[in-house]
């Protein structure tokens, strides 16, 4: 009985979860991938040359793998973020905050910046068909 009761304890909760790291994937994929971002990406971004970063907290999952321009999105802390800036010689304007990423039954509504100076408001609402998720509807700027 007891191990009944401990295996409930473990997978109800996961299976009731409204969001799992896929959908995190996949909103934040589509997030960064936004075409009313395409004209705030500069030519060294588009090129590969200056990294995209994603800043890493609780709502972000440490197994988070998006991409952009063919290049794999770091996911890093603001301390890692501090840490970087020491070796590396460029730029590090081009980091994305998620403030807010709020699921609520098939439907998501997220928040974010992108850029540390001149800041890019982002605004997306999203709703899940099927596996996939759709923009319903979009801003940045």
């Amino acid at each position: 009985m007891k191990k009944f009761v401990l295996i409930l304890a473990f997978v109800v909760p996961a299976v009731m979860m409204a969001q799992t790291s896929r959908d995190i994937n996949m909103v934040i994929q589509k997030t960064i991938d936004l075409h009313a971002l395409k004209k705030f990406y500069n030519e060294s971004e588009e090129a590969g040359e200056t990294p995209l970063i994603i800043i890493n907290d609780d709502k972000i999952p440490n197994n988070l793998i998006v991409f952009k321009f063919n290049k794999r999105v770091k996911i890093m802390t603001y301390d890692e973020l501090e840490t970087f800036k020491s070796i590396y010689k460029g730029n590090l304007d081009s980091y994305f905050v998620f403030e807010v990423m709020e699921f609520k039954d098939d439907v998501v509504t997220i928040k974010a910046t992108f850029r540390k100076n001149e800041k890019i408001a982002i605004n997306v609402s999203m709703k899940k068909q099927d596996r996939d998720w759709t923009i319903t509807e979009s801003s940045a700027g």
